[in-house]
């Protein structure tokens, strides 16, 4: 297929924003502004009438226009922008994914940009946590002080989709590029490395559920008993080899035992404190259920709850919800909560009646970020959820493999 200079430059866009997207930073809220200006010149009017049909698109756009009217009554106006601001991604991925026609080949070269932009930066954090410690500094090997670009709890959740994205497409993709099989493997070893020293429980937490099962779906032909017995082994290895190397990064795990205990309100603990802030919205949730405390006042009567109970750590580190279902239900009330649930559960079980492995590995582990982050109020957070969901909702395992 012969292409246009505007075509070739529309199509590299999204190529090059997903290589950027593991460096944060604004970079990628300049692809996606130029991306947008050129969809301009590309857009192909019976493309784009049936893409807006899609309910997707619709659900997304929906989600984004209940949030503006939401931020117009709010009282923390700057606050109300900033939701805005960020949610610019559930109108603007859905109008340059579902709208326009994509080649196979193009959304492939997304996946292996994405995979590239996460070793690159896993190299990088290595060599820079290495001349820290040259010096005297190896905290920089460790969680925050490591992932410099993205919290750590982020570039984890890359990392494990960049894993299953290599697993499920790599070895037909390069089967006869035997120097880039090689190298599947060492790029798999560093990013398992670096999703350790990112130290993120969440991180460590999703890396044992997501690989395993696609480690079952892989082998899903061969399954027997020998297998689940090998496929065990394999994990319970794994899981003592990162005990014994990456003993600091399972320390932070021992707190998640501590949940049995009544929680410390003075507590800034990040576990510890979730419980207390979760009692918190729920109570919030029960006062303002049918339109929620306005999107841009959620944090703002948060602080106050803390405040009013205590919640000295919380309140300290000025925390949201750190769950993303209770931070919606407070800021928009049922509707946004049930818009929520449609775009995560709804499509969970999509993916299951389907049989799209893509999405159904996406939204498990979207579904475990979200029950302990509030993922879309943060760039890094909101830009992977609007990209992926509508990417994995464009395409599937059976159309990347095919030729």
């Amino acid at each position: 297929m012969v292409l246009s200079f505007k075509q070739k430059l529309f199509y590299f866009l999204p190529v090059l924003f997903c290589f950027c997207l593991p460096f944060g930073r604004k970079i990628d809220s300049w692809l996606i502004i130029g991306w947008v200006f050129v969809s301009f010149f590309n857009i192909e009017p019976a493309r784009f009438k049936e893409g807006l049909k899609n309910r997707n698109l619709q659900l997304m756009i929906l989600f984004f226009i209940l949030t503006v009217v939401s931020a117009i009554f709010s009282s923390n106006k700057y606050g109300a922008l900033f939701s805005i601001e960020v949610k610019l991604s559930f109108l603007f991925f859905p109008y340059l994914l579902f709208c326009f026609t994509w080649p196979v080949q193009i959304l492939k070269r997304c996946v292996v940009a994405f995979v590239s932009g996460c070793f690159f930066v896993c190299v990088f954090l290595i060599a820079r946590a290495g001349s820290y410690a040259y010096v005297g500094h190896s905290e920089y090997f460790f969680y925050t002080n490591f992932s410099y670009f993205l919290h750590a709890s982020y570039f984890a959740m890359y990392l494990v989709t960049a894993l299953f994205l290599m697993a499920l497409f790599y070895k037909r993709w390069f089967s006869a590029q035997k120097p880039v099989m090689f190298s599947v493997y060492f790029f798999a070893a560093v990013f398992v490395i670096t999703i350790f020293l990112c130290a993120s429980k969440l991180g460590i937490i999703s890396f044992f559920v997501i690989m395993p099962l696609v480690l079952i779906y892989k082998l899903k032909e061969r399954i027997n008993f020998k297998t689940i017995i090998v496929l065990i082994s394999a994990v319970v290895l794994v899981l003592i080899a990162a005990l014994y190397i990456f003993p600091d990064s399972f320390s932070r795990l021992r707190s998640i035992s501590a949940l049995s205990t009544a929680p410390d309100k003075t507590s800034s603990e990040s576990t510890a404190v979730r419980v207390l802030i979760w009692e918190q919205s729920i109570t919030l949730i029960k006062e303002n259920f049918l339109f929620g405390t306005g999107i841009g006042d959620v944090n703002d009567v948060l602080y106050k709850a803390y405040k009013e109970n205590g919640l000295t750590g919380a309140l300290d580190h000025k925390l949201n919800a750190h769950n993303q279902f209770l931070q919606t239900f407070i800021g928009l009330g049922v509707f946004g909560f049930v818009l929520l649930l449609l775009l995560t559960i709804g499509q969970f079980i999509k993916s299951l009646l389907r049989k799209n492995v893509l999405l159904f590995l996406f939204m498990s582990l979207i579904i475990l970020n979200f029950l302990v982050e509030s993922m879309l109020q943060t760039a890094a957070g909101i830009l992977y959820f609007s990209f992926f969901f509508c990417l994995y909702n464009l395409t599937n395992e059976k159309e990347l493999l095919s030729e």
